[in-house]
């Protein structure tokens, strides 16, 4: 075309003159290719082209030299133009695929790849891009076609194989990738990534074990690749054997001291493991190289809750959820650490704050019922447990705590309601099961009580609270036997506790072993000496003929009541065991002061008088 632009002598002898000087820079040019030396060749090739446009074997020439100098939009265009001109020209296609792949255009690559295997079949290196464009197209479906197209063209190539594989696991379809993977690596038996392919699509359908030996197998043919140790790590995680997760983890934090993922697994193995002071030095790590990372600084404060240092968590916490009010979890987690504190009012305020700025969940409205009751602010829990009802109503544990404040109302059969709708909602709930029986206990249904005490029993045999209230509903039912040997029980698991010695006290006090319940009953009052216990020592120290001490203590219960019956009866029986009797005469004349038909009182006159 050029050439009859011009005159025909004139062409001819320039033609002639430019086809010979262009060959020889084709051949230099393919020399310093051949020697890698692609900045001098590109030179030589602009130069060539400027004054051929048109010639194809330099083209090709330029167009490779552009994909080794990256430069992948030159590239595009020079073979752009090459298959403007030859169409059926397969491999300058496969390098404008290329081109396109390079430059993030896979729609266009994958036409290119599609057009190459249109004019070559049995062009294997494009259908292998082929099927990666796919796959960056999100098209894996038609990458498993085009995979098992080509694999059944060459049948000892594993990369068709494994493309089907990982084609699999990208749509989730992990049980259909396990085959091919298992092909794959019969024709490339160490190959690493096919044995970590292999392991995932294990992991995803459960077969943990098998996992755990494609790892390994990674592991063995490279024994320094932190991601084979952690990928066994976190199959050990799945079982829940964070020992030996533990054990692979620290291996792959060793090799790779950067990589954040693998620090935080570690952490969290040795938090479910009990390595708290580990778990935390890995957090405070981690806070270094991430001091933004809330997340962190709440982990570090669980483990220092674990560790018992509550306070140190709390200071923790507290600065997270100053500067992030709005970071629900950690003021969740600071106001249950004040609750342990006894710091109520302060857990309070962190509720209310969560319930101001905060949409507020089911769950977190339960808890700031049950923090409102422990506060005694009952209203409010009553208020919170029916809003809760009203977002939930099958929120079996606010029917059973709505149940609980109906029956410190004396709303008894409002209680009744609350707590059979939780039971129908979680028959089998410990904490349910037993505030069911608190309740019929409360409401001298002893006998009922104490089916459902044995159920919750069923449920937790060893619960300390379950084994001394059914101790004590036994008591009612005057079975002493039964009765004891529930809170003994109880008292193996829990010795010091004054409520269960108070109660053992009450149960061998109904068997008249006085004695033994003298002991039980002073470690009760020693802990708490509130009146109903120091009332029954005093009585057993009564049975046993000790009068003083049952004296003194009567003497002090008087002055907080002075007008109890019970005690100046008491009184009375503590001084006509003394041969006191004006002293017992006197206590007997203030009751029937103020109840003149107390009989036994006017007996007792008659009697000292």
């Amino acid at each position: 075309m050029v050439l009859e632009k011009r005159g025909k002598s004139e062409g001819k002898s320039e033609g002639k003159s430019g086809v010979n000087r262009n060959m020889a820079d084709i051949d230099r040019i393919n020399d310093l290719v051949g020697k890698k030396d692609f900045q001098t060749a590109v030179v030589l090739i602009d130069e060539a082209l400027a004054e051929d446009a048109e010639n194809q074997e330099l083209l090709k020439l330029a167009g490779l030299t552009y994909m080794n100098l990256n430069d992948w939009t030159k590239a595009r265009k020079t073979f752009e133009t090459i298959v403007k001109y030859n169409p059926d020209d397969a491999s300058s296609w496969f390098y404008l695929g290329n081109s396109y792949d390079k430059l993030g255009d896979y729609v266009s690559a994958k036409n290119a790849y599609l057009k190459v295997v249109e004019l070559r079949p049995n062009y294997t290196d494009a259908y292998k891009s082929l099927c990666i464009a796919l796959m960056k197209l999100n098209e894996p479906k038609e990458a498993i076609k085009i995979a098992n197209i080509a694999s059944a063209g060459d049948a000892e190539d594993y990369i068709f194989d494994f493309i089907a594989g990982t084609a699999y696991m990208k749509i989730k379809d992990f049980a259909k990738s396990i085959e091919p993977l298992k092909k794959a690596l019969e024709k490339a038996p160490n190959n690493i990534s096919i044995y970590n392919s292999l392991g995932t699509s294990y992991m995803a359908t459960g077969k943990f074990e098998e996992a755990i030996k494609s790892y390994k197998k990674a592991l063995e043919l490279n024994p320094k690749n932190p991601m084979a140790y952690y990928n066994i790590g976190s199959a050990y995680q799945v079982q829940q054997n964070h020992e030996a997760a533990c054990e692979y983890l620290e291996k792959a934090v060793k090799l790779d001291e950067s990589d954040e993922s693998f620090k935080v697994a570690l952490a969290m193995s040795e938090v479910k493991s009990g390595q708290y002071v580990k778990a935390a030095d890995i957090y405070k790590k981690l806070l270094v190289q991430f001091p933004q990372k809330e997340t962190y600084k709440y982990n570090l404060a669980t483990c220092y809750e674990a560790m018992g240092e509550i306070q140190t968590a709390i200071a923790l916490l507290e600065g997270v959820v100053y500067m992030n009010p709005k970071f629900i979890l950690p003021a969740q987690k600071l106001a249950s650490l004040y609750i342990k504190a006894n710091q109520l009012a302060k857990a309070k305020e962190v509720y209310d704050k969560i319930l101001l700025k905060n949409n507020p969940t089911p769950e977190i409205l339960h808890q700031y019922a049950i923090l409102s009751s422990s506060l005694c602010d009952t209203d409010t829990a009553e208020k919170m447990l029916k809003k809760v009802i009203q977002m939930n109503p099958d929120f079996a544990k606010a029917h059973k705590d709505l149940g609980i404040i109906y029956l410190n109302k004396r709303l008894f059969d409002y209680a009744d309601d609350e707590f059979k709708t939780a039971m129908r909602l979680q028959p089998n709930d410990f904490e349910i099961l037993f505030e069911y029986g608190n309740f019929l206990y409360s409401t001298s249904r002893n006998t009922e009580a104490e089916r459902f005490y044995g159920e919750a029993l069923d449920i937790e045999p060893d619960n300390v609270l379950a084994l001394t209230f059914m101790g004590l509903n036994k008591l009612i039912l005057n079975q002493l036997d039964e009765a004891k040997d529930y809170v003994l029980k109880a008292l193996k698991f829990n010795p010091h506790h004054e409520y269960i010695q108070f109660c053992m006290g009450r149960i061998l006090y109904a068997r008249k072993e006085f004695e033994e319940a003298k002991h039980y009953l002073i470690r009760a009052v020693e802990q708490n000496p509130d009146i109903e216990t120091q009332n029954l020592l005093a009585l057993t120290y009564y049975e046993l003929g000790e009068y003083e001490p049952a004296l003194n203590i009567f003497l002090n219960l008087l002055a907080k009541r002075p007008d109890n019956i019970s005690v100046l009866m008491s009184l009375a029986k503590c001084y006509e065991g003394l041969k006191d009797n004006d002293k017992a005469l006197e206590y007997l004349e203030k009751i029937v002061s103020v109840f003149p038909e107390d009989e036994e009182a006017h007996e007792m006159i008659r009697k000292l008088s």
